[in-house]
């Protein structure tokens, strides 16, 4: 039996399993949308073909989408209501389990059974019908044509879990999931997980969930992708500007490539828009937390968490933990969960 552990988020989908870690766009595209190529000179390799039998198209996705420049093209999963029975949000969810699968040869011969773990945002946790939603999606057989090749994933059980447990989780224990930072378990715990669509603010306290100082935003990275746009001149792509902020947060230089002969520098405007976007996540915060000072870890986390001005977070809170790989902690913290429930089940 192997495990599979899913974050399937609204701008970027992160995926591991014994063999490898991903994290690749939460959006696809419709290989009949995209041009025909006139000769075999120009591919790109980080790009693959799925097929499934519920659906009759051929869908690319790979980590690099946003090189075809067929922005009005793609299927975004992005949304904030009834997304797990949105059709591109199905087929994500396929298509992940067949990149994962890939890595296990016996998926190309038999039946490869697995045990998936995904976490959703703590509302659609305690909503029923969400998680019920998510793991009829989820569980099951699965037959993924990736470049051809057919991997069968049988999904014998859905663990669904609210996803600050993944960071949480991802700092407990250490990679064989044994507790390597016992005091978190006796401490009041904020974690804030940014994400693209959504900045989710959640308290766990004496290792559980605490629903008092919680709150879930629609304020996501996506707000600031749009701040930005709408302050360029011209015909401006959202995943364009995706990719020129997180490219160029290394150096902090920043240019939006209409063409290669049309760069323009857009540095000090995007340093204003992630001030901005940092200030507005604080006020969020303090509205969330009525009393910041009875939190004893504040935990920076998601996959939008590097963009943020962190001298701004810590002038609110001066030991805010931000993860060095914040927006892989959710699907490590959900793997290691995964491997507590298998030892126990060996154990039972």
């Amino acid at each position: 039996m192997e495990l599979f552990a899913l974050d399937l988020g609204n701008k970027q989908t992160k995926l591991k399993s014994a063999k490898a870690e991903y994290v690749w766009p939460s959006q696809i595209l419709n290989r009949a949308d995209q041009p025909q190529q006139l000769s075999s000179f120009k591919t790109n390799d980080h790009l693959h073909d799925f097929n499934v039998p519920f659906d009759p198209n051929t869908w690319a996705w790979g980590p690099d989408l946003a090189s075809l420049r067929l922005d009005d093209y793609l299927q975004d999963t992005l949304m904030h209501q009834d997304r797990y029975i949105n059709d591109a949000f199905k087929l994500l969810a396929n298509f992940a389990l067949g990149v994962l699968a890939k890595d296990f040869p016996v998926a190309k011969k038999e039946i490869l059974e697995v045990i998936v773990v995904a976490g959703v945002p703590t509302d659609d946790y305690q909503s029923q019908a969400q998680r019920d939603a998510l793991g009829a999606v989820l569980k099951g057989q699965h037959q993924v044509e990736l470049d051809g090749q057919t991997y069968t994933i049988r999904v014998t059980k859905v663990l669904i879990i609210p996803q600050p447990v993944g960071t949480f989780y991802e700092l407990l224990l250490d990679d064989q999931a044994n507790v390597v930072r016992d005091e978190l378990l006796d401490e009041k715990v904020g974690i804030v997980d940014v994400g693209g669509g959504t900045v989710l603010v959640d308290t766990l306290l004496n290792f559980g969930l605490d629903l008092r100082d919680r709150r879930q935003y629609a304020t996501g990275a996506n707000d600031l992708y749009e701040a930005i746009a709408s302050q360029i001149e011209g015909s401006v792509s959202l995943y364009q500007v995706e990719k020129l902020v997180r490219t160029g947060l290394p150096t902090h230089e920043f240019a939006y490539q209409f063409s290669k002969n049309h760069v323009v520098d857009v540095t000090a405007l995007v340093a204003k828009e992630i001030t901005n976007f940092s200030q507005r996540l604080v006020r969020n915060l303090k509205s969330t937390f009525k009393d910041i000072q009875t939190i004893d870890t504040l935990i920076m986390t998601g996959g939008a968490a590097n963009l943020i001005d962190q001298k701004v977070i810590t002038d609110f809170f001066e030991t805010a933990l931000f993860l060095p790989d914040s927006e892989l902690a959710n699907v490590r913290g959900f793997y290691k969960y995964g491997l507590t429930k298998l030892e126990g089940e060996s154990h039972g």
